[in-house]
């Protein structure tokens, strides 16, 4: 059904973006040892895992927490299968037109 899904998208587009996660990049250790969390933190990316589809995280931008130092934010791009390379063209097009993969955080 997942995969029915997706194949109904890609009839009317190429690539499919949205979120990589419902929050900002924690901070090393914060997780700690809750799995629950760990798997709510990935759970925007299992459908194109489940349905076997082509997906890849590209940098986004940066997103304050608390007002602490700036937090990474991905932009995950879902292609359909064997289309590998539009799915990399969109990539590197996202990467011609912002400058998100060469910035680094304030405060690292």
């Amino acid at each position: 059904m997942v995969a029915d899904d997706f194949q109904a998208c890609f009839g009317t587009c190429d690539v499919i973006a949205g979120p990589v996660a419902p929050a900002v990049a924690g901070r090393l250790g914060e997780q700690g040892d809750d799995p629950v969390k760990a798997y709510l933190a990935d759970i925007f990316t299992l459908p194109a895992s489940l349905a076997g589809l082509p997906a890849m995280s590209v940098p986004a931008g940066f997103s304050r927490v608390d007002g602490s130092a700036e937090l990474p934010v991905g932009l995950q791009l879902v292609g359909n299968y064997f289309h590998e390379g539009t799915l990399l063209h969109a990539a590197h097009a996202l990467q011609q037109a912002t400058d998100w993969h060469a910035r680094v955080p304030q405060g690292y």
